[in-house]
């Protein structure tokens, strides 16, 4: 077991899990926070132009169409990942759980009025995948430019899939802000249970079994 790799997830879980019970009280406290008209506005703006029509693929990003065959290439890819994949498998569902308790704990409409929308599960679904990628590199042996990629693939991902949400009307920024700090919560919880396990054992190849 590596005591530094649990220490950190351990401090990244605790905060952003802490941060998004932090947003959810300021959110039923005030509703919209400063920035959530505008941000939205000027988003809106730009409906009908080309980041409005590239959104509605980026929506995608957080829909099981895209995160379950990006689950599957994980797993297929990455020892680390396989050995508890059921946890993998459970925190998807398990962070929809949590989003849509607080969806009605906040109670906050989205912004056609329609339904409520703090957090965005889109996002949360995004972030933790993101999240749960970040742990799976800090753990393979990776070269360093596939790292980076990769890393920012993640990022990208998280990013756009939030932007798509508010463009296309569906959600506040700060609903988007709170599925980040839901999901990426989530995979750091499980990233923390996860390093505690210590390395996946290893399986000797089969010529040095022979020799032996």
């Amino acid at each position: 077991m590596d005591g530094s790799a649990v220490a950190r997830w351990r401090v990244a879980c605790l905060l952003l899990l802490g941060a998004f019970l932090g947003l959810s009280v300021v959110v039923y406290g005030v509703g919209l926070l400063p920035g959530d008209v505008t941000i939205h506005g000027e988003l809106l703006e730009a409906r009908g132009g080309l980041a409005h029509a590239a959104a509605r693929w980026f929506d995608y990003g957080g829909k099981w169409v895209v995160l379950a065959p990006a689950m599957l290439a994980l797993f297929a890819w990455s020892a680390t990942a396989r050995r508890h994949w059921w946890l993998w498998c459970l925190l998807m569902p398990a962070g929809g759980a949590v989003e849509q308790l607080f969806k009605v704990l906040v109670g906050r409409p989205r912004p056609r009025g329609v339904n409520m929308g703090f957090p965005s599960g889109h996002v949360t679904a995004a972030a933790t995948f993101a999240v749960l990628l970040f742990y799976v590199l800090s753990r393979e042996r990776v070269s360093p430019g596939a790292r980076v990629a990769l890393g920012a693939l993640a990022v990208v991902l998280v990013v756009v899939v939030g932007f798509a949400r508010v463009i296309l009307n569906a959600h506040w920024p700060s609903d988007v802000l709170g599925g980040v700090l839901l999901g990426g919560g989530c995979a750091a919880a499980g990233a923390w249970w996860d390093s505690t396990r210590g390395p996946a054992p290893t399986v000797p190849d089969p010529a040095v079994r022979a020799e032996a």
